[in-house]
């Protein structure tokens, strides 16, 4: 039995917290005192238990423990998971980075180049202990909490990108992240992860197209049976293609979201992927334009690439058209607030420096 670390309580926290407990490991879910009073999270807190259904599994997980101590925890735990929106990343770094042990891995569920951010905190508070990064291109389960103390997993997501930091030592990290998931395929390092978080691509042409569809239905709004069009479809393919873009600029393998959704046969285009696919169509939102499909994927997403476009001197005129129309939705200046080549502590370098910065 291993012990694990699960930040957070909200649909992905509570979802792997169940799961992992449910396959014999010692989980410790830890949740800010800020949110203990919300009713979803006030169940766990007083029950430690979590009933788990669907495509992960079925049953009733006792956590171990559950708790606002970020000491209590963390320690000794050999992996700590964070199934938490990018938004979250700077608090976490400097929580974390206070109580971290020599041998743990930090893994972000998904990361969106969070990794990076996570380096540069630890590094500017002079963290001693030895600790890796890891990051993965999307979360493990598609969840959402039904009642207090009950989340349904719709679907497991396999093949996820995974990224390590340093990538020198990916084999040792994938050793070790083969106990909780066999789902993670390695990428070259967290950057080409961090370049397949194929969200942005997947969600914000949609969205934006449909931003008086997602007012005006007050909920009744499903993205991909009703918002992916041919013509939505033809602009994600660009959106994509400038992604791509970058992805070859820097020497890595290019998935596309075409072949992502094909899962392995051969991609047709976006449209004929999405249309009628069975795990999509019954997808419901986004709910309102204040969704983190707005306020995640422009300020941590497109921005990102953005910045790493400009480093390379790619132009990507239509990611940079979807920032401008999204800070407009999001009322926020997300070139300021999401996440710059500043943040990540990469500006100013070199493509070869950006290499060594990443463990090569």
């Amino acid at each position: 039995m291993a012990k694990v670390a699960v930040m957070g309580s909200g649909n992905g926290s509570q979802a792997m917290a169940a799961d992992l407990t449910l396959k014999g490991h010692e989980v410790r879910l830890y949740e800010m005192t800020d949110f203990i009073n919300n009713p979803n999270t006030k169940y766990v807190f007083d029950n430690k238990q979590i009933r788990l259904e669907g495509r992960a599994g079925n049953g009733i997980a006792t956590i171990s423990c559950v708790t606002s101590d970020i000491v209590e925890a963390v320690k000794g735990a050999e992996v700590i998971f964070l199934p938490l929106p990018a938004f979250s990343h700077d608090y976490y770094a400097n929580l974390l980075a206070e109580v971290a042990e020599d041998g743990q891995i930090i893994v972000l569920t998904p990361g969106n180049l969070g990794s990076l951010v996570f380096k540069k905190i630890f590094s500017d508070k002079n963290v001693s202990a030895d600790v890796v990064f890891c990051e993965t291109a999307t979360l493990n389960y598609d969840a959402r909490i039904l009642d207090p103390g009950h989340v349904y997993v719709y679907d497991r997501n396999y093949g996820i990108k995974c990224g390590v930091l340093p990538a020198s030592r990916s084999s040792e990290v994938y050793e070790i992240l083969k106990k909780y998931y066999n789902e993670f395929i390695p990428c070259e390092d967290v950057l080409a992860c961090g370049l397949h978080s194929l969200n942005p691509c997947l969600h914000l042409p949609g969205c934006t197209m449909n931003a008086g569809r997602i007012e005006r239905s007050k909920g009744d709004f499903y993205l991909y049976e009703e918002g992916i069009t041919p013509t939505v479809a033809k602009v994600m393919e660009v959106l994509d293609a400038e992604r791509g873009s970058i992805v070859k600029a820097f020497g890595y393998e290019l998935m596309t979201v075409a072949m992502e959704l094909a899962e392995g046969r051969e991609p047709r285009t976006i449209w004929e992927e999405v249309n009628g696919c069975q795990t999509l169509e019954f997808i419901k939102g986004p709910t309102s334009l204040k969704n983190r499909y707005f306020t995640e994927d422009i300020p941590y997403g497109l921005v990102a690439w953005s910045e790493l476009g400009k480093m390379l001197g790619i132009p990507t005129p239509l990611i940079d058209s979807f920032i401008e129309i999204g800070a407009i939705i999001i009322d926020e200046k997300p070139r300021e607030t999401g996440r710059t080549l500043k943040k990540m502590g990469i500006n100013d370098m070199t493509i070869e420096e950006l290499k060594k910065y990443l463990g090569h």
